[in-house]
């Protein structure tokens, strides 16, 4: 096989495969929140002056904080893709590169 004939097809795959992942992600953030949040929160709760989050650090201590008060049951990332999707719906605060993979 030439190289210089699948080089191209294999960027391809590649660069087309990012933004799938980070759909899916999306996605996952939401179906997790929905999950266990939606039922008591609406997005009345995002907006309050009362103990809104100023930063991304925080909105990931609220979701971690729950996350335990809730007996714990999401990893890491999960807590990580429930912090995205909330950021990206509700605060839009820039998102640190290890947590959003940016770049």
């Amino acid at each position: 096989m030439n190289l210089h004939r699948i080089a191209p097809v294999l960027a391809l795959l590649v660069f087309c495969h990012a933004p799938l992942a980070l759909a899916d992600d999306g996605a996952q953030g939401r179906a997790l929140y929905e999950s266990r949040c939606d039922t008591c929160h609406d997005k009345s709760v995002y907006n309050r002056a009362v103990r809104k989050s100023r930063n991304f650090a925080e909105v990931r201590q609220w979701v971690a904080r729950w996350n335990t008060e809730l007996d714990g049951a999401w990893t890491d990332d999960e807590i990580d893709a429930v912090t995205r999707y909330l950021n990206e719906r509700y605060y839009k605060f820039p998102c640190p590169a290890r947590i959003c993979k940016a770049g």
